[in-house]
């Protein structure tokens, strides 16, 4: 419990640290693609806001479903990489931290017996509301990452 709080805490701030990036990123150096057919600063940004509905969802189907069965979320095959160009970056800003506080509280809302669910997830051997909070979490930290690494490196240091 003590630290699922703690992740739910740190879920609460990264609107706050996506923004402030955000902010600071010139718009000429959002949409141009530094790696091949790897995704921009924008996709990287637009994609945080769009996948908050499915992150959703599952929780939902944690708590409606005794042992719920999921399958992996592929970005290129769900939502095409066109989708996210096309989205509007403050739109995306502003989604992305209404949607992150919906989610807060729905998951504060919970019960405690389904915190201890498990269910079925092709890509993954064990899988709970637990795992799939910390992998929000990790999945937050890992875009934006992404979204600072491809406004400041040099090109010579950019992960391919």
């Amino acid at each position: 419990m003590q630290s699922r709080n703690s992740i739910l805490s740190c879920l609460e701030q990264s609107p706050v640290i996506l923004a402030d990036l955000a902010a600071a990123i010139p718009e000429a150096e959002r949409k141009p693609r530094r790696i091949a057919a790897k995704w921009s600063i924008h996709e990287h940004l637009c994609h945080l806001a769009d996948v908050q509905p499915m992150l959703r969802g599952r929780f939902e189907q944690f708590r409606d479903e005794e042992s719920p069965r999921f399958e992996p979320y592929l970005p290129g095959n769900t939502a095409s990489d066109e989708h996210l160009l096309a989205m509007d970056w403050d739109q995306a800003l502003e989604t992305f931290a209404t949607q992150r506080g919906r989610l807060l509280a729905f998951l504060r809302e919970l019960d405690e017996s389904i915190w201890l669910r498990r269910a079925q997830h092709s890509e993954y051997r064990l899988y709970s509301p637990d795992i799939l909070l910390r992998h929000v979490l990790m999945h937050d930290h890992l875009h934006m990452y992404r979204i600072e690494e491809l406004w400041l490196s040099e090109a010579a240091y950019l992960s391919a």
